[in-house]
């Protein structure tokens, strides 16, 4: 992911969901799962493909760059 952003300058304008699915290191389900059911990624759909702009990835990136929060990770061990 973060190759990506090194060389978000050098990127296509919109991306394949393919090549959405490797720089995020995830499955092509879970790229339209992201952007029909979630919301999180903007898209448009030419036929059948799914093209996602390089700048709603980059900012689902840097949204979701740090993981759980500590709040989180602490209410989740305390229910245990």
């Amino acid at each position: 992911m973060t190759e990506f952003l090194k060389t978000y300058d050098m990127q296509p304008t919109e991306l394949k969901a393919a090549d959405v699915a490797k720089i995020l290191h995830c499955t092509r389900a879970m790229v339209y799962k992201l952007c029909l059911e979630y919301q999180e990624l903007t898209y448009y759909k030419i036929g059948t493909r799914y093209w996602i702009s390089k700048d709603s990835l980059r900012d689902y990136i840097l949204r979701n760059r740090g993981g759980r929060s500590k709040k989180e990770r602490n209410s989740e061990c305390d229910s245990k």
